[in-house]
């Protein structure tokens, strides 16, 4: 019951709109009328209650044939009349006596509609009845489905309908009526018997494969391929010596779908003779794909016993043909099978070996993965990169060790290929191997295995990457601080603090931000502020300046004290420090302080960062209302003191749409250092108050055409001022 009602539901949804909802010139005329009983379970129909729909369709089925005949009596063929309310009801009836345990009320659906279908209905609503029998399935109803077969409008819902009805009652009939069909109710017959795969009408269909018609002539084909006739094998053999591409195209088709079919029914000598034959006959490159389907095909049905088909299929030119046959090697299961394949490759040419090779890594297994690592060491260079790139499938520590000796090969490709293998190779043992190597690699190949870590998220061993953060060697520091940058968590912050406290004047900057983006991460912030402010006891200014810096990146009112504190310092560098953390302070409790700096601070470029911070800070949440950003940016340029300054402050406030924007933009047009930032930013705002209020806008732009050169921003005024007309 749940799964009619869902289904109810759907159909409900998919409804289409009824003339009462249309424009009163735009309805169609009216259906005819239920009455009675019929009318009133038509009004609860469609219903997006899909227990209310139930009930109707129980209401409706308990009317009985009269009832279901009434409902058909309101159906008219497509035109202007609208009976969308009664196939909706007729279609959701059919589907609600599909249902679980409605065998009757199923029957006495299906023999009242065989019964409209023998009537006087149009041809369009005997369609109408046969889709709907197709969604009931009524076996009974076959005789009458049959004497439509022959009927050119309706024979395809009838042959369908049969189809999805099965049996042999529906094979029968469609072989019968056969013999007299003609046209389109031919073909559609020949289509179905195939779909059917009635082996019984074979002999018929025979006869129609020297039709004259070809497209009875290949629907024929297809049609005793899909039976899985075996006696048709070189009918539809000789059909594909056709010379057209269409013709020779669908036999094809037919031909490795008999074989496919003769395969599933066990008889592998005869799937195995078309095979051979299409793989023979396929030799033009164009027709690639009747081999490709071949070669699968006979490893399908002759398992081993088709290798060394596969192996001739390597040995040729044609890649797509060698993916295939690999592709089929690779659904072949067992040991034995890999040792013959690491046996065939010493036969191969490279590019066949490459194929070999990819198929081996995605086989696995002892054998598969040794091959593969004693390819890295070929003496051919393509079947090294392959052999490389098929390592990347494998997840043993043994071939990882394999492809880390490659880290650092004379040959950049090969270097390239075994960091990209790394990278991709499976497993946490693949990471682990890495971590293990670290220690005891050269500096260059402990650069790259530090990078792998890095790639491959090993925060399994973030002690490995400390460790290599204090390496004697720079490029191996630098390494480390850059995998900690990513992977490093709370955890890791005091041994960080650590290094940034103790580290040399190269390798600070790197430090820096490696700690900045771990206190970024941090859970829990008060935290983190604590342990930089306890590692700046007793450093010297540049190390304190790189962790006021830090605390910037934290932000929260623990950190901000300190800051605030030491933008006040005597230390030049510690009050820059201090300064740029608040300028870049990721919310807006620093806003009083940027501004009181931009208008006191004697140092013209402090000055700078404070106002340029504190005009960032403007959209600082980024809801803030626009009146609060305006009275922000008036008060940076009240403090601003240089042109550049002020530009920064009129470009911001071209963003807000605002008239009182516009009103403070406007006296700056004046301004022979401003004028044309002022003329950008009025045109900006124009544009986005659409007119409103005209008097204030048609002012503004006249005064932009009179202050500004700027050719770009003169037309986006004229054109402001065109729509103010």
């Amino acid at each position: 019951m749940t799964r009619i009602r869902a289904l109810l539901a759907v159909v409900c949804v998919t409804l289409p709109a009824f003339p009462s909802l249309l424009p009163a010139e735009q309805a169609k005329p009216a259906a005819p009328q239920p009455t009675g009983a019929l009318a009133a379970i038509l009004a609860k129909i469609p219903n997006d209650d899909a227990a209310a729909a139930g009930a109707a369709y129980k209401d409706l089925v308990a009317l009985g044939p009269q009832g279901i005949k009434d409902l058909a009596a309101l159906l008219v063929e497509p035109g202007p009349v609208d009976d969308s309310r009664a196939r909706f009801a007729f279609h959701g009836l059919a589907i609600y006596v599909a249902r679980p345990g409605a065998e009757a009320e199923r029957m006495m659906f299906c023999e009242t509609v065989r019964g409209l279908l023998a009537g006087p209905a149009p041809a369009s609503i005997k369609g109408f009845f046969l889709r709907q029998l197709r969604l009931a399935g009524c076996p009974k109803a076959v005789p009458a489905i049959s004497a439509l077969l022959l009927n050119e409008e309706l024979c395809e819902y009838a042959a369908q309908t049969l189809v999805t009805i099965g049996g042999d009652e529906a094979r029968a009939a469609l072989r019968q009526a056969l013999a007299n069909a003609q046209g389109k109710c031919r073909l559609t017959i020949i289509q179905n018997l195939g779909v059917l795969r009635d082996a019984q009408a074979a002999p018929e269909l025979m006869k129609v494969t020297t039709d004259s018609d070809r497209e009875a002539r290949l629907a024929a084909l297809w049609a005793l391929a899909n039976i899985g006739d075996a006696a048709a094998a070189d009918t539809i053999l000789k059909a594909t010596e056709a010379q057209g591409a269409y013709e020779r195209a669908k036999t094809n088709d037919a031909a490795l779908l008999l074989a496919q079919r003769l395969g599933e029914a066990k008889k592998a000598r005869e799937a195995e003779q078309i095979y051979r034959a299409l793989w023979k006959a396929a030799a033009d490159p164009k027709d690639r794909h009747v081999r490709c389907a071949a070669i699968r095909g006979l490893a399908a049905v002759l398992g081993a016993g088709a290798m060394d088909d596969l192996v001739a299929a390597m040995k040729g030119d044609d890649p797509q043909v060698r993916a295939a046959a690999a592709e089929a090697a690779l659904a072949m299961p067992g040991e034995a099978v890999t040792q013959k394949w690491i046996q065939h490759m010493k036969t191969l040419p490279p590019a066949a070996c490459g194929d070999v090779l990819a198929m081996l890594g995605r086989r696995g297994g002892p054998a598969a993965e040794d091959a593969v690592i004693e390819a890295t060491r070929d003496a051919d260079a393509s079947v090294r990169l392959a052999a490389i790139q098929a390592a990347a499938t494998l997840s043993d520590e043994k071939a990882a060790a394999a492809i880390m000796t490659l880290l650092t090969s004379a040959v950049r490709p090969e270097q390239e290929a075994a960091r990209a293998a790394l990278g991709r190779m499976p497993g946490d043992k693949v990471t682990a191997a890495v971590a293990a190597a670290v220690a005891s690699a050269a500096p260059a190949a402990k650069r790259e295995l530090l990078g792998i870590l890095a790639a491959r998220g090993a925060r399994a061993h973030l002690d490995v990457l400390l460790a290599a953060a204090k390496d004697a060697d720079p490029g191996v520091r630098a390494a480390g601080m850059a995998g900690l940058e990513s992977l490093g968590d709370e955890k890791t912050l005091p041994a960080l603090l650590r290094l940034l406290v103790k580290a040399a004047p190269e390798d600070r900057q790197a430090a820096e931000k490696t700690v900045g983006a771990v206190c970024s991460r941090a859970g829990n912030k008060d935290a983190a502020a604590d342990l930089v402010i306890k590692a700046m006891s007793g450093v010297g200014a540049p190390t304190r300046a790189a962790l006021i810096r830090v605390l910037g990146t934290i932000g929260g009112e623990k950190a901000l004290a300190e800051v605030r504190a030491s933008a006040k310092d005597m230390e030049v560098d510690i009050q820059d420090a201090a300064i740029r953390a608040m300028a870049d302070w990721p919310d807006a409790a620093v806003a009083a302080d940027l501004l009181e700096i931009a208008r006191t601070n004697p140092r013209p470029a402090h000055q700078v960062l404070a106002l340029r911070g504190y005009v960032r800070l403007a959209n600082v949440p980024a809801g803030r209302p626009v009146a609060e950003k305006l009275k922000m940016y008036q008060e940076a340029m009240a403090v601003a003191r240089r042109p550049d300054e002020k530009k920064l402050v009129l470009g911001a406030m071209g963003d807000l749409k605002s008239p009182e924007a516009l009103q403070r933009v406007v006296p700056f047009l004046a301004d022979e250092n401003l004028k044309e930032e002022a003329s950008a930013a009025a045109v900006k705002i124009a544009k986005a108050l659409n007119g409103n209020p005209k008097a204030a806008i048609q002012n503004a732009m006249e005064k932009v055409l009179a202050a500004s050169k700027n050719a770009g921003t003169r037309k986006d005024a004229e054109d402001v001022l065109k729509k103010l007309k």
